[in-house]
């Protein structure tokens, strides 16, 4: 464990709501997180946030606060009950004008409890402004998007479909193996990267196949998942059918396709790669999982960059 509390449950302390002990021992990297299967605490972290990412933000539903240390729910379950209120869902409720102005008949002592819950929200809405590191951002802005969830109008992103269930595609911490090596342009003789495109013919994610786990892919950019924004460099598995699929054309220079995003059934978060991170900071985010990469000799994961995978992507394109 480390000496001081992470950056993260520092800031969930000061300015929110604790986090839940199963994350503050994962961002603190107990040991039991830092194995060969599960990378570090805070990779194992994002796979935990990963639960609530591919599952709907439910308008009646308190599992999200599950993030949390003991957090209260009773007051926002009495705010949804009781119709007077014209409350039908507790996420957002600090932008939610019926929250603010509650009828005469809500008691004080409500009305008390319902403001906490908004000023909650609002130092949530604004947490990652504190972050001093950049990997913490990145986490800070997943939990906040969780309990607040944006739309495609908000963001401008992308919203991918989120897969029923869990398809059979590891996120082990060698995931990133061979994206790596897509990046530096070493290609498996056997094989292929299908890019899957936005409406205006850019990259947002990139597939690979015949190389480790089929059906993994990274992302090129920011997509929207069930109101969560997640960064560049999220790791996905896939589902659909490539034969069926009728809008696609042959890359310009390696084996696959391009297609549009639109086309594939959904989508399922893994977590986090390494690549989400920048090059300077990512031995200090990933700690454990980093240092694995580079004792098992992968190819340069001190310094891969994202826009590389980006550039491979583009090229299939545009040639």
């Amino acid at each position: 464990m480390r000496e001081t509390d992470h950056e993260i449950i520092q800031l969930f302390k000061q300015h929110v709501h604790p986090l839940s002990s199963k994350l503050t021992d994962m961002l603190n990297e107990h040991f039991s997180h830092q194995t060969e299967r599960r990378g570090c605490g805070y990779t194992q972290a994002t796979r935990v946030l990963a639960d609530y990412i591919n599952t709907a933000r439910l308008p009646q539903d308190f599992s999200d606060l599950k993030l949390f240390d003991q957090f209260d729910s009773k007051t926002l379950k009495t705010l949804l009950e009781q119709s007077q209120f014209q409350i039908s869902d507790w996420h957002n409720l600090d932008q939610n004008p019926a929250a603010q102005a509650l009828p005469d008949s809500a008691t004080s002592e409500l009305k008390t409890e319902v403001q906490q819950h908004i000023v909650l929200q609002q130092q949530l809405r604004n947490i990652s402004a504190h972050a001093q590191l950049e990997e913490s951002r990145l986490l800070c802005d997943l939990i906040s998007d969780i309990i607040l969830p944006r739309s495609t109008a908000q963001t401008g992103l992308v919203a991918l479909t989120a897969l029923p269930e869990k398809p059979k595609v590891g996120s082990c911490p060698m995931a990133e193996n061979f994206f790596l090596k897509i990046a530096h342009g070493r290609m498996l003789r056997q094989g292929e990267i299908n890019i899957f495109v936005d409406e205006q013919q850019q990259p947002i994610l990139l597939e690979k196949l015949n190389m480790g786990d089929n059906h993994s892919c990274i992302s090129l950019k920011p997509v929207l998942m069930n109101g969560v924004c997640l960064p560049a460099g999220s790791l996905f598995s896939v589902d659909y059918d490539r034969d069926l699929i009728t809008d696609k054309t042959p890359n310009q220079k390696f084996k696959g396709f391009v297609m549009p995003y639109s086309s594939i059934n959904g989508f399922w978060f893994l977590r986090l790669t390494t690549l989400a991170v920048s090059p300077v900071n990512r031995a200090r985010a990933f700690t454990t999982h980093y240092q694995q990469q580079v004792d098992n000799g992968l190819f340069s994961p001190g310094t891969t960059q994202l826009q590389q995978l980006q550039d491979i992507a583009l090229m299939q394109i545009q040639g």
